[in-house]
Formats: C-alpha cells, sequence, structure tokens
C-alpha cells in the first residue's frame, strides 16, 4: 500500500515538474511575442512621426503659395480687380 502511494506521489511529482516546464516555455514564447509587438510598436510611432512632419512640410502656407504661383500661375489680385459687392 505505501509503496502504491509512494509511485503516485512520485508520478504527481513528475506531472507537477512537466507542467512547471511548459508554463515556463508558454510564459518565455508570449514574452518574445510581445516584445516583437513592442518593437512593432515602436517602429509605427516612428512612421507616424515621420508621417507628421511630412505633413506638417507640405501643408506649410509657404508651400501653398509658391505652388498656387508655379504651378497654377495665382496671383493676389490687384485694387483694380477687386469687385466689392454689398448685400
Amino acid at each position: 500500500m505505501t509503496r502504491v502511494v509512494a509511485v503516485v506521489l512520485w508520478l504527481l511529482v513528475l506531472a507537477t515538474a512537466l507542467a512547471a516546464v511548459l508554463v515556463s516555455q508558454d510564459c518565455r514564447r508570449i514574452y518574445m511575442q510581445l516584445a516583437k509587438h513592442q518593437r512593432a510598436e515602436h517602429q509605427l510611432q516612428v512612421e507616424w512621426g515621420r508621417y507628421l512632419l511630412e505633413r506638417g512640410t507640405l501643408a506649410s502656407p509657404g508651400r501653398i503659395e509658391k505652388l498656387g504661383v508655379e504651378k497654377y500661375r495665382l496671383h493676389a489680385p490687384a485694387l483694380q480687380e477687386i469687385i466689392m459687392v454689398q448685400p
């Protein structure tokens, strides 16, 4: 009887050790995924910063005015060209 109890306890210890190894491996795998996602997040934040800089550059009033003058030949109207409309 005591021998059966000892074998059962030994099997339980082995099962517990195996479970601990599996949980540890799972934790490592999940941590590696977390690190991968954090790197991806950092890369996206860098790209977002670049996008904001580019948007600010492309939408600057000086650039818009320059494009209007050079590409579309726009100009500010002379005083003679301004027509006042009264309600």
